[in-house]
């Protein structure tokens, strides 16, 4: 999935949406020290009330907030030949897989993720463990096959399964007035509440887009970006982790600075991240990678010439078959996304001003950051004074 189709669906988690509707929703409680089962509850949704159903949905749509690669991340499921003593109706992809296709209850394969979690993973807190049932009825555009052709509308329904795990809180000790005893008193440590603004992992089943839908591959949510709940993943999903956007960029300095000998002009590191950036932007919907080759290509036309130490760096770094995904490598062309630093100074500046700077040193053997200006430069409201460089340099 991509950043549009996550948009598209999460803002049809409304009442009433005519393009996602819910049918049933199944929460289970679970107790943190022992993993025993307090309660489960199966509803129809549209049988709930107005202000239940609207928690739910507020709940479901954090499941599909945040950035990709950070909080939101695609993962493969893994080979089944991978995990000895796993059979094949009981991965967790084939249990999905069955739910969606036979009309048994949310509850029965609920049941069988719910055994996977309090087998594998034990929670700082109670926890409840929703799930949904739904289809989504995404709208596109095909296109006949003919050149300049118009194109043609299409519907596509989608039946996905969505689940989030939810922390259990004690409320702090508060004075309530008792609207049908008319008398003040303080609230019950038996008043549970259950958070669900901030669910702590979370998943939906199948990833789709607008044109396909694939069954290998299931979307999960992190509470908190840049980290991954391994065990989750690795042991209740069953899948393969990923390098978060941060870990790929950091992995692609690496294979970088290799490249250079630790040492870049910024003119040279500008053009890299143009040519990154026209590939992401000629084709963003299909998420651009870049292989060894593809980065080994880039770098020469940039004019670093040691080719060899590229591949090597990158096989080293993150191994021969391995894609940095575009989005993640490149710095954001639209805001101050470059920083530069050492222990006494940090200035940011757009990567496309990066040709703009340049470390030099003085003629008393200094060295300084010489920067082009378009204008003059503030300090607390003042103008700072143009000095002439002859001076220094």
């Amino acid at each position: 999935m991509n950043k549009k189709d996550l948009a598209d669906i999460r803002k049809e988690f409304k009442l009433g949406s005519y393009m996602l509707p819910i049918k049933e929703v199944y929460s289970v409680y679970i107790k943190k020290d022992n993993g025993e089962i307090i309660t489960r509850e199966l509803e129809h949704f549209e049988m709930m009330e107005v202000e239940k159903r609207e928690l739910y949905l507020n709940n479901f749509k954090k499941v599909l907030t945040g950035s990709l690669d950070s909080k939101i991340f695609e993962l493969d499921f893994k080979e089944l030949n991978e995990e000895k003593g796993i059979e094949v109706s009981e991965s967790t992809q084939q249990i999905l897989y069955g739910a969606l296709n036979s009309k048994e209850s949310t509850a029965e394969f609920g049941d069988k993720i719910v055994d996977k979690i309090s087998q594998n993973y034990t929670y700082d807190t109670d926890v409840v463990i929703n799930f949904i049932r739904a289809e989504y009825y995404s709208g596109g555009k095909k296109n006949r096959g003919e050149e300049n052709s118009e194109a043609e509308d299409y519907v596509q329904a989608v039946e996905f399964i969505l689940c989030s795990v939810n922390k259990v809180e004690i409320p702090k000790k508060v004075l309530k007035f008792d609207y049908a005893e008319m008398k003040f008193k303080p609230n019950s440590a038996l008043d549970m509440t259950i958070n669900l603004n901030s669910p702590l992992d979370g998943f939906m089943f199948p990833s789709f887009t607008s044109q396909y839908v694939d069954v290998n591959k299931v979307i999960y949510y992190s509470s908190k970006a840049k980290q991954i709940n391994g065990t989750f993943v690795e042991k209740v999903l069953e899948c393969t982790i990923k390098p978060t956007a941060a870990e790929e960029k950091e992995n692609f300095n690496t294979v970088l600075g290799a490249a250079v000998g630790g040492k870049i002009k910024p003119d040279v590191m500008q053009d890299v991240y143009e040519r990154i950036s026209g590939k992401l932007e000629e084709d963003e919907e299909e998420d651009p990678t870049l292989d060894v080759n593809e980065v080994a290509r880039v770098l020469s036309e940039s004019g670093v010439k040691n080719v060899e130490s590229v591949k090597n760096a990158f096989q080293e770094v993150c191994g021969e078959n391995y894609e940095f995904k575009a989005r993640n490598v490149v710095p954001d062309f639209k805001s101050k996304s470059i920083k530069i630093e050492n222990e006494n100074t940090s200035i940011t500046i757009r990567p496309q001003d990066l040709s703009s700077v340049k470390q030099v040193v003085d003629k008393r053997g200094k060295k300084c950051l010489l920067i082009e200006l378009k204008e003059d430069m503030v300090v607390n409201g003042l103008n700072l004074e143009t000095e002439k460089i002859e001076e220094y340099i």
